[in-house]
């Protein structure tokens, strides 16, 4: 029987492209999309998973639903918004205001995702982070510190697409595949790239900012949701 590992899925290419990669190195993936309440079109994902599904067969790929993290995502987010920009710049001074809402939002993510895993008894988690798009979310530090998470509830963080930089290739190793380069992926309106790359300042103020204000909140919330039944739109358990 092959090993299950939980997919981050938004249903875009990277994630398309790194649930690919997961299968071919002998798993089962479980596909899981998030719905922030701050999206439109969520239920697309499962229109791209369908076609994973179509290309490598239900013994090998199923879509779980979509999850809602709004809860989780609101709750985290107050950690910054009920403090002044004074009190923010003056503990985290290189700390970009442009990638909170990434940041707690991702993080909402992993709080469901470590739920699921305890749920399903699975221990191995994939995303198709890609450092190239310069999200706060994607940068290695921060990978490392949502790593170390999981950590601590015996699961392992998979990264197949990170060091893929070129669009061009993302669409060729798709094709190569057999699949066509294109997705039906729900669209977030708070998500927003960085122009630069961080500096070294900005990377230490994200992993602070993440170290002392969000992270004490993943464990309450993964703490107080434990014992909840974990139901997801487009499949009921």
């Amino acid at each position: 029987m092959r090993e299950k590992v939980l997919v981050l899925f938004s249903g875009g290419l990277d994630s398309m492209l790194a649930t690919c990669k997961i299968i071919e190195e002998g798993y089962k993936v479980m596909l899981v999309h998030y719905n922030n309440g701050c999206s439109s079109g969520v239920e697309r994902a499962e229109k791209t998973a369908q076609r994973l599904i179509e290309r490598y067969g239900e013994n090998q790929v199923e879509f779980l639903g979509i999850g809602t993290t709004m809860a989780y995502f609101k709750i985290l987010r107050e950690t910054i918004l009920q403090k002044t920009l004074g009190e923010i710049a003056k503990v985290y001074p290189h700390f970009c205001l442009r990638q909170f809402y990434c940041l707690t939002c991702r993080s909402a993510m992993y709080v469901y995702s470590i739920l699921l895993c305890k749920k399903f008894g699975i221990y191995k988690i994939c995303e198709g982070a890609r450092k190239s798009q310069l999200f706060s979310i994607e940068e290695e530090r921060m990978l490392h510190k949502y790593s170390e998470l999981l950590k601590e509830y015996d699961i392992t963080l998979f990264t197949p697409v990170l060091e893929l930089k070129d669009d061009y290739e993302r669409e060729i190793e798709l094709l190569m595949r057999g699949i066509e380069p294109i997705v039906y992926e729900s669209q977030c309106y708070l998500g927003t790239p960085m122009l630069t790359p961080f500096t070294e300042e900005e990377g230490e103020d994200l992993v602070s900012l993440y170290e002392n204000e969000l992270k004490p909140k993943c464990y309450q919330l993964i703490k107080r949701s434990d014992k909840m039944d974990l139901n997801l739109k487009g499949k009921l358990f």
